[in-house]
């Protein structure tokens, strides 16, 4: 005799509703593990039931619901998630490196978890633009200028993303990037700090690569400002991105164009976040519409710690001053020899400057 009709249909709806919430909630090969382990202890517990009531157990039909349980739960997984890691790295591509992008893919619920439709948190936002770029620009080759700018962005759009920060926009020379969003960094105001470190410091390769074609070397100031922000994917239906509003936003930007070359000012609350951390002095007389004097400072960085205890060590401020010196001194002497060999009164830059040095380098005088 078999079991009743009706307890057979109740224990496979119940199996088959076991697997999918369980193979739904872990990874794929716990819920593979989980699935054969189900099927093990319901094939032991029926049999057990069956020899105490003189059943003979139907195994297969059981057996067979959570085998197609489990396969279409992992299938429509399969299907959803990848559909989700494209629109997450469709999304934040652009503006992360892949290795948090894949983080970011493997958030449940997706991208929609993400974005949440905006919200307000606390981030921070640095501004880097270059000085004097425009009246610079105004004497060089259109390619020239395309050159120079794509050189300094993919340069210090790499140092963004090895601190983990997140490439906002680019506006003309201008790179907005910020920290705690779209994932969450408990040190955000830190790891900024940390990286216009890195912009200034390293300033020095690019020059060198600049110098190399034939390009003017370039400077630029950092602004950073911590506080609250609306983070989330704005615009028109056309064309949505992922970005920050906000005075806080507006504020680092500000920070940013009173920044004298290779020095980095921030405000108060990255200040409060890091002050165990860096060294400032208070910068003067600069006073942003809007803000009070008296309650709204304005600081320099100028030296930084790994921890608290560690040394301090000096910004590289001066050492990247020097260096820029160094390479205008450089490709000036470059620029004015290419011009007097070309014959001509003025100056050479950019690919003109390397064809006449190269006409000088060939000819056996």
């Amino acid at each position: 005799m078999s079991e009743p009709a009706a307890l057979l249909v109740l224990i496979i709806l119940l199996l088959a509703l076991a697997t999918a919430v369980g193979v739904a909630r872990v990874t794929v090969l716990w819920g593979l593990a989980g699935t054969a382990g189900a099927i093990v202890l319901f094939t032991v517990g029926m049999s057990a039931l069956a020899v105490f009531n003189g059943w003979v157990p139907d195994l297969f039909h059981p057996w067979l619901a959570i085998a197609l349980t489990y396969s279409g739960v992992t299938a429509y997984r399969f299907l959803y998630e990848d559909r989700e890691k494209r629109k997450v790295t469709a999304l934040f591509g652009h503006y992360l490196k892949p290795e948090i992008v894949a983080e970011l893919a493997k958030t449940r619920g997706g991208v929609e978890d993400i974005l949440r439709g905006g919200e307000r948190r606390d981030i921070t936002l640095m501004f880097v633009d270059i000085r004097g770029f425009t009246s610079m620009s105004e004497s060089m080759a259109a390619s020239d200028v395309t050159e120079v700018v794509q050189m300094y962005l993919d340069h210090l759009s790499g140092i963004i993303f090895t601190w983990d920060g997140t490439v906002d926009k680019y506006v003309g020379d201008e790179i907005m990037a910020f920290w705690n969003a779209p994932r969450l960094q408990d040190n955000h105001a830190l790891l900024a700090i940390r990286c216009a470190y890195d912009c200034i410091n390293r300033a020095a390769e690019l020059q060198q690569k600049l110098l190399a074609k034939g390009l003017p070397p370039i400077r630029w100031g950092i602004g950073i400002n911590t506080g609250p922000a609306v983070v989330g994917n704005m615009g028109s239906r056309s064309r949505l991105q992922y970005t920050a509003l906000g005075d806080t936003v507006n504020t680092a930007a500000r920070f940013c164009s009173h920044a004298p070359a290779f020095q980095v000012l921030i405000g108060q609350q990255t200040y409060e976040m890091c002050r165990d951390y860096i060294a400032v002095d208070l910068v003067p007389g600069v006073q942003l519409k809007g803000k009070s004097a008296e309650t709204f400072r304005i600081y320099e960085v100028t030296a930084v710690r790994e921890t608290p205890t560690d040394p301090w060590v000096q910004f590289p401020t001066q050492m990247a001053t020097q260096a820029h010196h160094t390479f205008t001194t450089q490709y000036t002497q470059q620029t004015v020899i290419a011009a007097g060999e070309s014959g001509s009164s003025d100056i050479l830059v950019g690919e003109a400057a390397q064809e006449a040095l190269a006409r000088q380098a060939q000819s056996p005088n």
